[in-house]
């Protein structure tokens, strides 16, 4: 995710969708529900993005019987944090990457598993603004309002954090508390169900296998979900909206220089453009002497870098760097990229749909419920997924004692005006 997973925020919807989660949660505590009586609920998760590990992990605390089918080698979905390119255990976010402080459940979850939390932007006022081909050194509230113009408000700098040592911490302590329940390069391709039950086919070694439970938790892109064959078939409102949902493109392009040479020049490293692209100092605040420089763009830039190749990313992305901060051709080591919009198991960065497709991504078709960033009240942050895992479980938690879904447990997923 947010980047991936982020967009386009107000700051009155900010505090609006913040208000709508703070209702959510109150009316859905963490530990409220308990575990459920009788035989333990049987429950797919499809999806080990955060989302289906939000989910996984209320279910099996609930005493639910979970099995997590994922369809890649890792954990984290649009959480992944790069680190195998750079050296000295230097990292860089290629997915989600800021999180405000009043995003509770994010906050919650990093603390449940100890994950410590630190500044995303430096205290300093040294960032560079580039606009029409000229140059200049801005304090914080410049480039603040450069960003809003094409993205989110960035409210105040020390507002937003990030966890030390890399986002992909949160998905991965998800996985190892959920090891024993998560398959692993297992792709679903189909989905049944009946009175009696739901039954998932998935892919794994080459060969098809099949899972049977009482409810399914589609936890996947829409872009995803779309494709996958479902008996019977979901109603046409509900196809409708999962091949028509448009999701934005996202890309990151960094830069690995030998030094951080833009220190010297007294600058924080980090910056806006007219382009649309924000550039960030992946490095900063990790230890060692080599750094990072990441142009994050979206859009119709994103789709022009996605459709370049690889060298020719890294090449427009040296040549705009170098205008913001000279030396960066000189100091460079390696580019490496990330466009969302060609990632086999996203095909896009985030969705914000519409209240009606809202309403129809969020309703579940019989046994099978639905999770996902795009389904909550704060879409393309990690925020989001979680809190679209937790509606998603609850859900199921409250069928299985036999208590029809009130308007409060679906109160999550409503749109302010």
């Amino acid at each position: 995710m947010s980047e991936v997973m982020e967009d386009q925020l107000t700051r009155r919807e900010f505090i609006l969708r913040g208000a709508l989660l703070a209702s959510a949660l109150t009316a859905f505590p963490s530990d409220a529900l308990g575990k459920a009586p009788g035989r333990p609920q049987r429950v797919i998760v499809v999806g080990a993005g955060l989302a289906g590990l939000s989910a996984a992990y209320v279910l099996t605390r609930a005493g639910a019987d979970v099995r997590v089918l994922e369809a890649q080698s890792r954990a984290g979905g649009r959480v992944l944090t790069f680190r195998d390119p750079f050296p000295d255990g230097l990292y860089a976010e290629a997915g989600a990457t800021r999180i405000h402080k009043s995003m509770d459940l994010t906050i919650k979850y990093a603390k449940l598993f100890n994950l410590k939390l630190t500044g995303f932007y430096p205290a300093d006022d040294r960032f560079v603004r580039l606009r029409g081909g000229r140059r200049e050194v801005v304090r914080w509230k410049r480039m603040a309002s450069d960003v809003e113009k094409f993205a989110l408000h960035l409210d105040r700098a020390n507002q937003w954090i990030r966890i030390e040592g890399g986002n992909d911490q949160l998905p991965q302590a998800f996985a190892r508390m959920l090891s024993d329940k998560i398959t692993y390069n297992a792709p679903v391709v189909g989905i049944e169900q009946d009175r009696n039950g739901v039954r998932a086919r998935y892919s794994t070694r080459g060969a098809l296998q099949t899972i049977a439970a009482d409810r399914a938790i589609c936890a996947i892109p829409a872009t995803i979900m779309a494709g996958i064959e479902v008996s019977p078939r979901f109603s046409a409102s509900k196809r409708q909206t999962l091949e028509k949902l448009s999701y934005e493109s996202a890309s990151r392009v960094f830069l690995q220089c030998r030094g951080r040479f833009w220190e010297q020049q007294n600058l924080n490293g980090f910056g806006v453009t007219d382009q649309p692209a924000e550039i960030w100092a992946s490095s900063f605040g990790q230890p060692g002497v080599a750094g990072i420089l990441q142009s994050y763009t979206r859009g119709d830039v994103s789709l022009r870098l996605t459709r370049m190749t690889e060298g020719d990313r890294v090449t427009a992305t040296v040549d705009l760097m170098e205008r913001i901060f000279p030396g960066a051709r000189e100091n460079l080591e390696r580019g490496v990229s990330k466009c969302w919009s060609e990632d086999k198991w996203a095909r896009g960065a985030w969705a914000h749909p519409d209240e009606n497709q809202l309403k129809q991504l969020a309703q579940p078709e019989g046994r099978i419920h639905f999770a996902g960033e795009h389904i909550s009240s704060q879409p393309s942050w990690m925020q989001g997924a979680l809190e679209s895992g937790e509606r998603a479980a609850r859900e199921i938690l409250q069928v299985s004692r036999n208590s029809p879904i009130t308007d409060s447990s679906t109160a999550i997923i409503r749109r302010s005006p």
